[in-house]
């Protein structure tokens, strides 16, 4: 069986975009396949890990869990939307100096989930 693809279009870390995808494309896929956004890491594929979290409207969702055409109209925002300029955030750096990176892998959706609280709850 071919799935055919349709277009979608939303606001990926403050640029518009819309691409052909399958309507089976898990939004992981989608981000590291289609857009070239390797920074979102796929690890557990059954939505514990977290290693895939990424901010749809402001809010942390799974990445392996969600089908790429959920998002289609909201903002999507991956660990390369925390750059600015080439440098990393303030929660970026704090990870780095305090070492809160642990291998590496998992820091991405880490740091997506903390980005999420700290623009809810300024001191958590």
């Amino acid at each position: 069986m071919t799935l055919t693809k349709s277009v979608l279009s939303l606001v990926l870390n403050n640029r518009s975009r819309s691409d052909f995808v399958s309507a089976n494309a898990l939004l992981v896929d989608y981000l590291r396949d289609v857009t070239g956004l390797t920074g979102t890491k796929q690890g557990c594929d059954g939505g514990e890990c977290g290693a895939c979290t990424v901010l749809v409207d402001g809010e942390p969702r799974l990445a392996c869990s969600t089908l790429a055409h959920q998002v289609a109209g909201r903002r999507v925002e991956t660990i390369e939307a925390l750059l600015t300029n080439g440098r990393m955030s303030a929660l970026q750096r704090a990870f780095h100096e305090k070492l809160g990176t642990q291998c590496g892998f998992c820091t991405p959706g880490m740091i997506m989930a903390a980005e999420a609280l700290l623009r809810r709850v300024a001191c958590p």
